[in-house]
């Protein structure tokens, strides 16, 4: 597998563990008809997800680096 592809892969594999943390946090939601995740506006709800994402990456289940969790984060709660 190429280089790119596999960074391609593990981004994916990024944003999907992101978008279950985010719904488990409730601080997105998930439109079942439509499978589109948006966020639900819930300011609590979004620090719990931000701790949350950060403690599963210091666990090392998340891969990539702060940066990468942090804009992951904040790209899903602004979708």
């Amino acid at each position: 597998m190429s280089h790119v592809k596999r960074d391609l892969g593990e981004h994916e594999d990024l944003l999907v563990a992101i978008d279950s943390l985010g719904i488990e946090e409730k601080a997105l939601v998930l439109d079942q008809e439509s499978d589109e995740v948006s966020s639900a506006n819930d300011e609590q709800a979004n620090k719990d997800f931000y701790a949350r994402a950060f403690k599963e990456w210091a666990a090392g289940n998340i891969s990539g680096d702060a940066e990468d969790i942090f804009d992951a984060v904040t790209s899903a709660i602004e979708s």
